[in-house]
């Protein structure tokens, strides 16, 4: 999870959910939630949030399974 410029943004845990790849944003600090599947990806969890980078993108890493690395994702929030 991390949360950045009243932005949050966690994941499913892809093993334990009933998301493929599974992620709940929320803009402002938790008053809204919404949630999304990205089923493009397959089953796949997002383990490790870092800060925007300077064009406001949150990089992602996804894994298989428990432990195997995956890809990496690159989220843009709408502003």
């Amino acid at each position: 999870m991390i949360i950045q410029d009243g932005v949050m943004i966690a994941s499913h845990c892809a093993p334990a959910s009933t998301y493929d790849c599974g992620f709940i944003y929320s803009p402002d600090m938790g008053k809204t939630w919404a949630q999304y599947d990205l089923k493009e990806f397959g089953p796949r969890s997002g383990v490790r949030f870092n800060k925007k980078n300077s064009d406001g993108w949150f990089r992602v890493d996804l894994r298989k399974g428990w432990i195997e690395r995956g890809k990496v994702l690159f989220i843009k929030p709408k502003p």
